[in-house]
């Protein structure tokens, strides 16, 4: 057995861990970190926003849940008696759970910091919506986008390090 081998595996095992353990633990710190305001699923309400920028709604409600199928959203400006600009999000973010998923629909440019209104229309009057919540973010896809990598490129350094390990310790290295 190489010794300088032996090293390099075993430091890539450690590499390959720390990396997992780190994007793992970031992923769920930019989840929480990211939401700026949580409201039920209703016709109206209110959302305060505390800096201008873009914010993306996301619908968080049990799987298979089609009671926001046709719902369209619209923030308007109570100061300025105008509606938010929107835009429906192209690539949609999703986080799913055992029992929820959680959909990016739309994104809010925000203007100025302030108490905004949410106008919900196309509910279907039948669905369950004790469940859903409509939720606020501040965008997150691209470094969720990285921190997937980060744990693709962990898990390839933690199990090229085992198997190389095991192989050496197997004599076919």
């Amino acid at each position: 057995m190489n010794p300088w081998l032996i090293a390099l595996t075993i430091g890539a095992t450690l590499l390959g861990a720390a990396i997992l353990f780190f994007s793992i633990t970031r992923i769920f710190a930019l989840l929480r970190d990211s939401e700026v305001a949580r409201l039920p699923a209703v016709s109206q309400g209110q959302v305060s926003f505390p800096d201008p920028g873009t914010y993306t709604l996301h619908i968080e409600q049990p799987r298979l849940n089609t009671a926001l199928l046709d719902a369209q959203f619209v923030l308007r400006d109570p100061a300025q008696s105008a509606d938010v600009r929107s835009s429906p999000v192209i690539f949609r973010t999703t986080s799913s759970g055992f029992s929820t998923a959680s959909l990016a629909i739309r994104q809010f440019e925000i203007e100025h910091p302030g108490v905004y209104r949410l106008f919900v229309s196309g509910i279907d009057p039948a669905g369950d919506l004790s469940r859903i919540q409509l939720v606020f973010t501040r965008p997150y896809a691209t470094k969720l986008f990285v921190l997937i990598v980060c744990i693709v490129l962990g898990g390839g350094c933690l199990i090229g390090g085992l198997v190389f390990s095991a192989l050496q310790y197997a004599g076919k290295i």
